[in-house]
């Protein structure tokens, strides 16, 4: 379908109509407007970008990251010209601009909070739901308004080709394709902050496994998601060729052992008093693969504390977890926008809007460039809590 927009000729494919269309049948319209009314941002008088348009606006962005902002909403408009026939015709980017600030970030994250609320539904509480917990960075331009809402205090001058970064922290359920929960923050080490601020009290559940990398565990995000019920395995560098990070307290026959976690940082420990298991490891090893000799050592910092459960059972779970979770949001923006993740947003709340719009459309549509995974990853008994 090719036709002209401003002057500027624009094609969509049929691969881009469908995904179009697979935005609507995820997030229809009826759903839009309801978000947007109870944010109060509904249009009060006719306009020529009304707001349920620019809800898919935002998503769309994501489909079509090589284009302007005026050959975006051509391609939206005239892939689904029965939903917005005549509507946005003669739109500048500048009226986009705006338009895009009317609608804010509230609608946006509330769809969210949607899709999170609908991935928890269609999840019975014992079906052994897994959660990575992801930190991704983007770069968001280099304007005053984003150098102060993101903790940056040098001088235009000394940051001149730099990139001023934006960090994504996620909770991601990589079965369904949705964010639990998630925080836009400066920095990694900030994100699992972020998280917590955001942390509803029935996330998780008993049949739950969070995993992710263990420099970002804080005494509160180990206390969090145990009193969640769920499990936890975290993987983390040792601290030297000879030395254990976490002092031995306890050894267990198969060569795993028992220890407490501090309360003085993440590398030494998350929560006073609260004790963990230890999987040493070699990255690159596991059950039926001898360790690399020159790899990285590794171990895996885990919640399951019953002996009956081995080591190797533990690694072979992270294993085929750690597969599963390839097809997470880092994995999603590093294949629509490549390894570095460059937003448009010159303020930071439509940087927050840009990145919220960006989990909704890794749901609606994710699947179409992530591995795409069966329920038969897992067994039988790894769909249910490992105790």
């Amino acid at each position: 379908m090719t036709f002209r927009y401003l002057g500027i000729p624009s094609e969509t494919h049929l691969p881009d109509r469908l995904a179009l269309r697979m935005l609507v049948q995820t997030f229809r319209p009826e759903l839009m407007d309801r978000l947007v009314d109870k944010a109060e941002r509904r249009e009060r008088r006719r306009r020529l970008l009304p707001a349920q348009l620019m809800m898919y606006f935002a998503l769309a962005m994501w489909l079509f990251g090589a284009s302007s902002y005026e050959e975006v909403l051509a391609k939206l408009t005239g892939g689904l010209p029965e939903m917005f026939q005549g509507v946005g015709d003669l739109a500048t980017a500048a009226a986009i601009a705006r338009a895009r600030m009317r609608l804010g970030v509230e609608p946006l994250k509330a769809l969210c909070g949607h899709v999170a609320a609908s991935a928890g539904r269609r999840s019975p509480p014992d079906d052994g739901r897994v959660f990575v917990f992801e930190s991704v960075a983007m770069e968001a331009p280099d304007t005053p308004a984003n150098r102060v809402a993101y903790g940056v205090a040098e001088t235009k001058d000394q940051l001149k080709g730099r990139a001023l970064d934006v960090w994504l922290a996620s909770l991601t359920d990589c079965r369904l394709r949705a964010s639990a929960v998630a925080a836009i923050t400066p920095s990694r080490e900030s994100g699992v902050e972020g998280v917590l601020s955001e942390w509803p009290h029935d996330l998780l559940g008993a049949g739950a496994l969070v995993v992710g990398d263990q420099e970002l565990v804080t005494p509160a995000l180990w206390q969090a998601v145990t009193e969640s019920g769920a499990h936890q395995i975290w993987c983390a560098a040792e601290r030297g060729p000879a030395r254990r990070h976490l002092p031995v307290e306890r050894e267990l026959p198969d060569g795993s052992y028992l220890s407490t976690l501090g309360p003085d940082g993440p590398a030494r420990g998350s929560g006073a008093g609260t004790v963990v298991r230890v999987v040493p490891r070699t990255a690159g090893s596991g059950p039926g693969r001898p360790a690399d000799p020159g790899a990285r050592p590794l171990a895996l910092v885990t919640s399951i504390l019953d002996d009956s459960v081995t080591a190797d059972e533990i690694s072979a779970r992270h294993a085929r977890v750690a597969e599963l979770c390839r097809s997470g949001v880092g994995q999603f923006t590093a294949q629509i926008a490549g390894p570095r993740v460059v937003l448009r947003s010159k303020s930071p709340e439509l940087v927050q809007q840009e990145i919220y719009a960006m989990l909704c459309t890794y749901h609606a549509v994710g699947h179409l460039v992530s591995p795409m995974y069966s329920a038969d990853l897992l067994s039988d008994e790894e769909r249910g809590p490992v105790v």
